[in-house]
């Protein structure tokens, strides 16, 4: 019976681990053993919409306290800076994969050319630097597809600030020896001279992966012929008097790409690359180049790939430490959070699991991985930009095989979404709307001879029209920010994405 469970790593892997288990066991013992050595990385990061749902719903965390400690933003989606378009918005709102009563087609159809602005409410949100609809009563109708922009260090200090509250022990220490037993690992001796051991240990050590990857030797499945970026140098400098923007950007570079995250008083910006076509130097160059703003730089090494199992004897990887893509999707808080779950799931429905249930945990992570990388390989394969060798090496030798199929039917059949189901998995996280937002934000060609008429691009325009009029006057994400500080305001804190009570 697994009743003590010791997490390795006080990062964000860590602790949403620890939280996710002492909240939904709470009989579990549960200690984390963190390097004081390991400062917490101070950057911006993205989420997907399962993060939300998932800290406010799964673990029940108050979304006062947390806009109130964590000061989280709002992100709508991902604007790309990608492609023959001057850009392309890929909201967490459905607005391809739809269709309107007066059309004959799905709304993916229409827009082949032209801009991609106002396709549906989030997009023209994002185009005007807006974040929610305006209630007739004049406030923001705080809800819908939204994700979060969340600085790190802010971030991992309430999630310490919760776990502490639930009973987690917290040991800073470091280990300087794993020792091993016929069941995985029997015990972690500290550079303290104590030693600790558990019934069950979650390697959240990052990159490092200390306990999986290093003392069980397990397997790695390098992304590589996919996936060509291995590096980021990271910066920012603090806001001034830009607008606060609702979405990350993600911005083509001569050999990889460059992503902006907003937060209130900094803006963030990383330029993702490849070491086999420019030098960390150059790299700088190009970023400061582009970012006159930025103060201070540092460099980010990384591999993009995953192991082979996840969880092997008495170890589970957590985030980093059982793979990593690259952050275009901003995906790495969201496969903690679908880890943590699943583990914590996993001992509430068995005090001991077996090799039957480990084993489905672990097809269904490498599963997770693995589409994760097929829809990123998209982004590269088909941006037609730049022509530096960087991209002529993207476009010509990045393996798609595993989105091969929802390409072929792509490019036979356009923007069509009639077999979504059998194209793709019923828990595929991206979805026919994530496909369709790459491929016709691309313009990626196809041979489908449908062709709206006239009256129809007439109705089309006066739909963008109207999405445009709602989407102007809606509220900013300052407006936004000072309703929800207001005395008055009340949230529902169990129904996160409703209309919360009227402020007043």
């Amino acid at each position: 019976m697994v009743s003590n469970v010791l997490v390795l790593g006080g990062g964000s892997a860590g602790f949403l681990a620890a939280i996710s288990l002492k909240h939904r066991l709470p009989r579990l013992t549960v200690t984390i053993v963190r390097s004081p050595e390991i400062g917490i990385i101070g950057v911006g990061e993205g989420t997907t919409v399962g993060v939300p749902q998932y800290l406010h719903y799964y673990l029940g965390i108050s979304p006062a306290d947390f806009y109130r400690i964590a000061e989280p933003q709002w992100k709508l989606g991902i604007r790309f800076l990608w492609g023959k378009r001057p850009y392309f918005d890929y909201p967490f709102a459905f607005q391809l994969d739809t269709k309107y009563n007066q059309l004959s087609k799905g709304t993916g159809f229409y827009c082949g050319e032209g801009s991609f602005d106002c396709v549906g409410v989030a997009t023209g949100l994002m185009s005007h630097n807006n974040v929610f609809i305006r209630h007739p009563n004049g406030h923001p109708l705080i809800g819908g597809e939204v994700a979060y922009h969340i600085e790190n260090e802010l971030f991992v200090r309430f999630l310490e600030t919760l776990a502490v509250k639930l009973g987690v022990i917290i040991h800073n220490d470091t280990v300087v020896e794993v020792k091993q037993d016929d069941h995985g690992i029997a015990r972690l001796r500290l550079a303290s001279g104590v030693e600790m051991n558990a019934d069950l240990y979650m390697d959240c050590s990052g990159y490092a992966s200390v306990l999986l990857g290093k003392a069980l030797q397990e397997p790695f499945v390098s992304f590589k012929n996919t996936l060509f970026n291995d590096r980021a140098v990271i910066g920012g400098w603090t806001r001034t008097h830009e607008p606060i923007k609702p979405y990350t950007t993600a911005e083509t570079m001569s050999a990889g790409w460059c992503w902006q995250i907003d937060h209130e008083h900094r803006i963030n910006r990383g330029y993702v690359y490849s070491s086999s076509f420019i030098s960390d130097a150059d790299a700088d160059a190009e970023f400061r180049a582009a970012n006159p703003l930025v103060t201070q730089t540092r460099i980010v090494k990384f591999i993009s790939g995953r192991y082979e199992r996840g969880w092997v004897k008495n170890v589970v990887g957590i985030g980093n430490s059982s793979g990593f893509v690259e952050p275009l999707e901003s995906t790495s808080l969201a496969a903690i959070c679908a880890q943590s779950q699943a583990v914590a799931e996993a001992l509430a429905d068995c005090d001991d699991p077996g090799p039957a249930m480990i084993g489905q945990y672990n097809e269904r992570t490498a599963r997770n991985w693995e589409s994760i990388r097929r829809f990123l390989g998209l982004h590269f394969k088909f941006n037609m930009r730049y022509d530096t060798p960087y991209w002529q090496a993207c476009r010509a030798d990045a393996d798609i095989s595993e989105a091969a199929e929802v390409v072929a039917y792509y490019q036979e059949n356009g923007p069509s979404v009639v077999f979504r189901s059998s194209l793709l998995a019923a828990d595929d996280q991206f979805g026919m709307e994530g496909y369709l937002s790459l491929l016709v934000g691309q313009q990626v060609p196809h041979r489908s001879t449908y062709r709206p008429t006239a009256a129809e691009w007439n109705i089309w325009a006066q739909l963008k029209k109207k999405i445009q009029i709602v989407a102007s006057s809606a509220v900013s994400v300052r407006e936004a920010l000072a309703t929800i500080r207001a005395p008055n305001f009340a949230w529902h804190d169990r129904n996160f994405y409703q209309l919360p009570r009227s402020p007043g």
